[in-house]
């Protein structure tokens, strides 16, 4: 009754993002002073990621 489990697997959803955001070294360290490089990284480490569990995901198919 206490746990919303919609808003708990979003919330594990969000953590396990963060967690393979942390993987990416110039993400993480923020070396970049504009906002526009850091969207560009952040951007570049989202399509990494996806990419690779899209090449997963074939794989086990």
């Amino acid at each position: 009754y206490l746990l919303d489990t919609e808003l708990l697997s979003l919330r594990y959803s969000i953590e396990r993002t963060n967690a393979w955001m942390d993987s990416f070294r110039s993400v993480l360290n923020r070396f970049d002073k504009t906002a526009s490089s850091w969207k560009g990284w952040n951007l570049l480490a989202f399509h990494v990621i996806f990419l690779k569990h899209i090449n997963k995901f074939k794989k086990s198919r």
